[in-house]
């Protein structure tokens, strides 16, 4: 399964990336590949996915569509424990822009 990146920035997904592959062939891993993730550009890359795992890092909070963006998660979620997770991040950031 890819790990979709969910960054502020095209370098900070780059930047984690490379650690992440770091430290996998650091533990010995041996199929190690950029191609195993998927940085998020916008909400439609998550279109029929179903229960995509991924990471949020640095700055995310800040992008302009994220509202659409853990949208599109919370549609694709089936699992209810990341189901829970996107609706709380959610909703937290529907505090955070209203206040």
């Amino acid at each position: 399964m890819k790990t979709l990146v969910i960054a502020g920035t095209y370098e900070q997904a780059q930047l984690w990336i490379k650690n992440d592959l770091a430290k996998r062939s650091a533990l010995g891993e041996t199929t190690l590949s950029q191609s195993e993730y998927i940085v998020v550009h916008n909400p439609d890359q998550i279109k029929g996915m179903r229960d995509p795992h991924g990471v949020f890092i640095a700055t995310w909070r800040e992008r302009k569509d994220i509202f659409e963006i853990l949208n599109m998660l919370l549609l694709t979620m089936r699992e209810p424990t990341k189901r829970n997770i996107i609706q709380d991040l959610l909703v937290q950031h529907i505090i955070e822009t209203t206040e």
